[in-house]
């Protein structure tokens, strides 16, 4: 069985494209919010588009100034329209602070709304799902480890969901249970990738999984990209109020996928009731996994290495690699925005379709870095150290240089800096081949844990990203933003230098021992009787012992029938 030739038709790849609708759902299901509360809340002339920044540069005079005012009241006269929706981007890899989110101004018709909530009370709502999120991600990879990841996974969306479906009654009863299931929203979905990062480490061969978990991921840009204009259909025309259909559709989509998830997803191959015998063969085979071994009682049965953890210069590599990465997603999301507005003049929504053009072209990244560094491992041309430094060297030096030309980009070029922004987005698309693999490389059985020690690293970034752009940005001048992307720009390098010169694509020693161990006393003891020598050679190097051994065919044949 070859790999390129099943892998479409494979049960793996069946796996990647359910986990894809999964992280489109996750996604959905968070930042729904962001645009369901622009038709929850009465809204007052001073929650305009602007928010009482001064616009700098670009010609931004008074004359300007009041003609645009006037042009602006013209248009608000004429259509009765305002600029209300303030769109939640979630531009970290796995997950996104909401309480940061003050990013673009979206059009939506001007409605009395059903809610008196200040703007504190909003923050506070959207605040409340990051700090749940931000208390289980740990706790994933544990559970995963557990009680299999496919519960775990399973759990997360039927929590999810259910409080999804719950969320519209809470809000109308009291604002604080809004704010608590927000909270509980956050905690169920923290869960979700990591767990799904420990399932892929019993699923995805090492010459497969950057494709494999690129298109899985991929999914949560999707989910960003599909809620917005389903959102604002939903507001508009939906039931019970409009907004509330938004939670409900949702929530519908959630549990329909939580039982296809039911039915079709196992925990690993051996555990899959319909995947062929030659295709779990060869997962098996390429992870160095026995036919007859328990991996989820592996992984159960061995303490965390808290430790060795800490120590390894590897597990440093990629937590650094994986904070610079999440604080130029947090940077792209919301300081940009603010960016083109208070410098530039631009809004992206005004630029209509090409807003989307760079997440677009994120996803697209995503799924041709892992195509891309598949192939080149299959083709011996790069090893695998060499490929993750590859990918993480285009991710965050190329997302700095372009943040660098937009930077400097001179006044009128609205089409050049969409460019430069899809450029510069899309191209960070490769962390995925990088960092993100690379905790499967490193410690396969912990690769769960290890994810969400990173997540609740980089989350780091979403505190102290936004507060410190809000400091060096009082009065959003382009001297001031300079000084921002500047910082921006050498994290991401750092990041970049730091993981070439610390990672590594090795099994570690403190993440192989425990798997060594178990696969010897396995070796050794069987069925309740001890192992020839024969048998125990047998089991560890086959191949050798049939040129050596004149009895060792009849031996591999006699104990494949037990």
């Amino acid at each position: 069985m070859t790999a390129g030739k099943s892998l479409l038709l494979s049960k793996r790849f069946s796996l990647a494209l359910i986990c894809f609708a999964g992280c489109a759902l996750c996604y959905a299901l968070r930042s729904n919010l962001s645009f369901a509360i622009v038709c929850m809340v009465k809204e007052t002339e001073s929650d305009g588009a602007t928010g009482g920044r001064t616009k700098h540069g670009c010609g931004h005079g008074p004359q300007r100034a009041v003609a645009e005012q006037q042009q602006q009241q013209h248009q608000l006269n004429k259509t009765g329209m305002i600029s209300r929706f303030r769109r939640q981007s979630n531009g970290s890899i796995f997950d996104a602070p909401q309480h940061a989110a003050h990013a673009q101004s979206i059009p939506a018709p001007l409605s009395p709304g059903e809610f008196d909530w200040s703007k504190q009370v909003r923050g506070q709502v959207l605040g409340a799902f990051f700090f749940g999120y931000l208390a289980s991600q740990m706790l994933g990879g544990l559970l995963a480890a557990r009680i299999g990841a496919k519960s775990v996974i399973l759990c997360s969306m039927l929590a999810a969901s259910l409080l999804s479906l719950l969320s519209p009654g809470a809000a109308r009863f009291h604002v604080s249970l809004f704010i608590l299931l927000r909270a509980l929203l956050g905690f169920s979905q923290g869960v979700m990738f990591p767990a799904m990062h420990c399932l892929w480490s019993n699923w995805a061969p090492p010459l497969e999984r950057g494709l494999l978990t690129g298109v899985s991921y991929a999914g949560a840009q999707i989910g960003n990209v599909l809620v917005m204009p389903l959102s604002g259909i939903l507001c508009r025309h939906g039931f019970d109020g409009g907004w509330p259909s938004i939670f409900y559709m949702l929530s519908a989509a959630g549990l329909c996928w939580s039982l296809l998830w039911a039915l079709t997803v196992a925990n690993s191959p051996q555990r899959h009731s319909s995947i062929g015998a030659d295709e779990r063969q060869f997962i098996m085979e390429s992870l160095g996994q026995r036919k007859d071994s328990d991996d989820e009682s592996i992984r159960a049965s061995r303490p965390i290495p808290i430790g060795a953890i800490l120590r390894s210069k590897a597990v440093w590599a990629i937590l650094i690699g994986h904070f610079a990465g999440d604080w130029g997603a947090y940077m792209m999301a919301l300081g940009l925005p603010s960016f083109l507005n208070d410098v530039l003049g631009l809004q992206m929504t005004s630029m209509g379709f090409a807003s989307a053009i760079p997440y677009v072209a994120y996803f697209a990244v995503i799924n041709l870095g892992g195509h891309l560094a598949d192939s080149l491992l299959q083709r011996q041309l790069l090893t695998t150290l060499n490929c993750r430094r590859l990918a993480m060297a285009l991710a965050l030096s190329g997302q700095a240089f372009f943040l660098l030309l937009i930077s400097f980009c001179p006044c009128g070029y609205d089409k050049l800096v969409i460019a430069l922004l899809t450029l510069s987005i899309g191209i960070s698309g490769f962390q995925y081949s990088g960092f993100v693999i690379n905790y499967l490389d490193i410690a396969p059985e912990l690769a769960g844990f290890l994810l969400g020690l990173g997540n609740t690293v980089s989350c780091l970034a979403g505190f102290v990203g936004p507060m410190l752009m809000g400091w060096l940005t009082p009065t959003g001048s382009k001297t001031e933003w300079l000084t921002v992307f500047g910082i921006t720009e050498l994290i991401l390098v750092f990041g970049a230098v730091a993981f070439s010169v610390l990672a590594s694509a090795d099994v570690q020693p403190w993440a192989a021992a425990k798997r060594q161990q178990s696969n010897d006393e396995d070796d050794e003891e069987e069925g309740g009787r001890t192992r020839s020598p024969e048998e125990q050679c047998m089991k560890k190097h086959p191949d050798e012992l049939i040129r050596k051994h004149p009895m060792a065919e009849e031996l591999l044949l006699l104990d494949n029938d037990h």
